[in-house]
């Protein structure tokens, strides 16, 4: 007995409520990649960071986009989105030069 009360929580819904988290990131997962296509076929400038991120580059990062980019922009992990070209150049030139 109680082992079976290690692998549930109190409810007794661990399975559920991990299925539920599961699901959620599955939906999140694929809502981005429909806004990235969407956003590329729109004419919309996709840079990818190809280097491993941490949290301090990560808040720099932000930062430099929030002090430079002038235009709109979306983004999700490495995946940058730029409307504006000249914004896109900016970015790479910072961030992949």
């Amino acid at each position: 007995m109680k082992k079976k009360r290690l692998l549930t929580d109190r409810s007794g819904n661990l399975h559920e409520l991990m299925l539920e988290e599961a699901a959620k990131k599955m939906a999140e997962d694929i809502d981005a990649e429909v806004m990235r296509g969407l956003l590329r076929d729109s004419g919309w400038n996709e840079v990818v960071l190809t280097w491993i991120m941490t949290h301090e580059v990560s808040a720099e990062v932000d930062q430099w986009v929030k002090d430079n980019v002038k235009g709109p922009f979306w983004t999700r992990g490495l995946v940058w989105l730029f409307e504006n070209d000249i914004d896109a150049m900016w970015f790479k030139m910072r961030w992949l030069g």
